[in-house]
């Protein structure tokens, strides 16, 4: 899970720490996920629980994680631990 956090924060380009659409798309794209864009779309969809637009707080986050690690498996993409 802190290796996620990280690649989060990097790719929060303009460093408010919140992830948007575009952002977490360029984390899907370093993960090697195939269809980055479109899964981006379906994650923010179930994961911004205050409809804001944005993956921001520790809540939103876990669920961002516990959802990639259930749908793409660790073993997929070893950066999430």
């Amino acid at each position: 899970m802190k290796d996620f956090k990280v690649l989060l924060k990097e790719v929060d380009v303009n460093g408010d720490g919140r992830i948007n659409l575009q952002e977490l798309r360029q984390a899907l794209l370093r993960l090697n996920l195939p269809h980055p864009g479109w899964k981006a779309f379906l994650l923010m969809r179930k994961v911004d629980v205050n409809g804001n637009h944005l993956i921001d707080g520790n809540f939103e986050v876990k669920v961002l994680i516990n959802l990639l690690r259930e749908r793409w498996g660790e073993e997929h993409h070893g950066g999430i631990a």
